[in-house]
């Protein structure tokens, strides 16, 4: 079969999947209830060969236009959402409605609308929001207007001499990022902008600058943090070498001659009239959305694996304005995925409460409450706290928090879903302790029980193999890659 998914049919994927046989799922603690939890849905289970990493992944993205602006690495390629979007698509003699919750750069909402659909996103992190308003103006941008702008910035000097002031809002992991040469630089851009009368080719301008911060610093992203080179002067342990660090206005230019030939390409003003874009969390958001008012949901939530995006994100959260105590902020307002993060389970019942919601508060609770397998694994992970086998103590809330949050979103995705839709969500397996977090199963049984039909949880032929740390411990184990299908009846 071929590893793209342009190429299947529904046909090719009910036939050609590789039965995925069932193992214990522990190696140390108990592992009953996970074990059986597992057997309920071992039908469901396959190994599909055509997907693989860069379909689920930001990789198919790197050259595509529009998609190519901005490296927003936690999403999923718009390839995978065409095949989703043309498998589902509702009868001919209506537009569909697709949902993302967590929309990320908007991979779903451009594709969607490219395939005719209405699209729906929803997204917290400012740095995504910024990407989709990108994406939104180039629709109607005035290329020739854009061009003049370009031609100017040619000959406008981004040194000292052009700067009035600006500095770089740095903030404490950020600082030392840039050379003093790039400080200029960037300051004197800011400086150019002022001198764009057009508000939407400023923005854009301003976005060009935003996708490159990266580019022209002495970071990278890498994982969950920010990884440093050694020029940088900043105190570190690791010797790290990133290689080439681009100069700003080469780079700057660079990435409007791109943005400039991919608006050329631009569908005529279809996608901004065919989107809309809430920012805000999930957990908020999706309560006040009508029950049935879409026919599909595509997403890939974070994971539940440490990621924090304020700190992988901070030079891009930096520029935008947000000091230490806004990134704090923004962090504990995300959905539960690292360490930091607190219980919202307070904040929920006062917001469902608020709405005359309890009745919904109640259910997504009690689901929580009694899932016996995620119970298991929280046991054995405050079991391991106790004996003091944890990198942090924090890792079992972290745990409970994802789930507990997740819990919410499964149960008001089932009820905004319309009867006979589909909800798509590309999720990662994780492992703590050597205990395996089924998270695919885990929320699929939330699915179930909100109404939902597990109709495939689809394995990447590759897993994800656990952290160099862990598997020095517990030894190598191999954790699911997967895309769940849930339907509503």
């Amino acid at each position: 079969m071929s590893g793209d998914l342009r190429q299947l049919t529904l046909e090719h994927t009910i036939h050609d999947p590789i039965a995925f046989k069932p193992d214990s799922l522990s190696k140390r603690g108990s592992s009953a209830k996970r074990d059986e939890l597992l057997r309920r849905y071992a039908d469901k289970l396959f190994i599909l060969p055509a997907l693989n990493r860069s379909l689920v992944s930001f990789q198919a993205n790197k050259t595509t236009p529009f998609y190519r602006w901005f490296k927003y690495r936690e999403g999923f390629s718009h390839e995978l959402v065409r095949y989703f979007l043309q498998q589902y698509k509702p009868q001919a003699s209506s537009r569909g409605r697709v949902l993302d919750p967590f929309a990320g750069a908007g991979t779903t909402l451009t594709t969607a609308t490219k395939e005719g659909w209405l699209a729906t996103g929803i997204e917290l992190l400012p740095v995504g929001v910024s990407a989709i308003r990108a994406r939104v103006l180039a629709d109607t941008v005035d290329v020739k207007r854009f061009r003049e702008c370009m031609k100017r910035l040619e000959e406008f000097p981004l040194d000292s001499s052009a700067s009035r002031g600006y500095c770089f809002p740095h903030v404490r992991i950020t600082e030392k990022a840039f050379t003093e040469e790039t400080e200029l630089a960037i300051s004197a851009y800011i400086a150019f902008l002022d001198t764009i009368s057009d508000e939407d080719v400023r923005y854009l301008f301003w976005f060009a600058c935003f996708s490159i911060l990266e580019d022209v610093s002495f970071t990278r992203k890498d994982g969950q943090y920010l990884r440093w080179d050694n020029r940088s002067g900043r105190n570190l342990k690791a010797q790290f070498d990133k290689g080439e660090i681009q100069a700003f206005k080469p780079a700057v230019t660079a990435k409007l001659r791109v943005m400039l030939q991919d608006i050329g390409q631009r569908n005529g003003g279809t996608f901004s009239p065919n989107v809309k874009v809430i920012e805000g969390s999930s957990l908020s958001v999706l309560p006040t959305i009508p029950d049935a008012s879409f026919d599909l949901v595509i997403t890939s939530p974070p994971y539940c694996n440490r990621y924090d995006y304020t700190r992988t994100y901070a030079l891009e959260l930096a520029f935008l304005g947000y000091g230490e105590e806004g990134i704090k902020n923004l962090r504990q307002t995300l959905l539960s995925a690292t360490v930091e993060n607190k219980t919202k389970r307070g904040w929920l019942a006062e917001e469902y409460h608020a709405r005359n919601q309890q009745s919904r508060f109640e259910a997504a609770d009690a689901e929580f409450a009694r899932q016996e397998a995620l119970q298991e694994v929280l046991t054995l992970l405050y079991a391991a706290r106790d004996r003091d086998e944890l990198n942090n103590n924090n890792i079992p809330n972290l745990v409970k928090n994802y789930f507990y949050e997740m819990c919410f979103v499964v149960h008001e995705l089932a009820r905004t879903l319309a009867p006979g839709g589909h909800v798509i969500m590309v999720n990662d397996n994780v492992q703590y302790v050597g205990e395996e977090v089924p998270v695919d199963l885990i929320l699929s049984d939330f699915a179930a029980r909100a109404g939902l039909t597990v109709d495939n949880i689809w394995i990447l032929p590759k897993g994800k193999g656990n952290s160099s740390q862990q598997m020095g411990v517990h030894g190598r184990t191999e954790l699911r890659k997967c895309v769940y299908v849930w339907a509503k009846p």
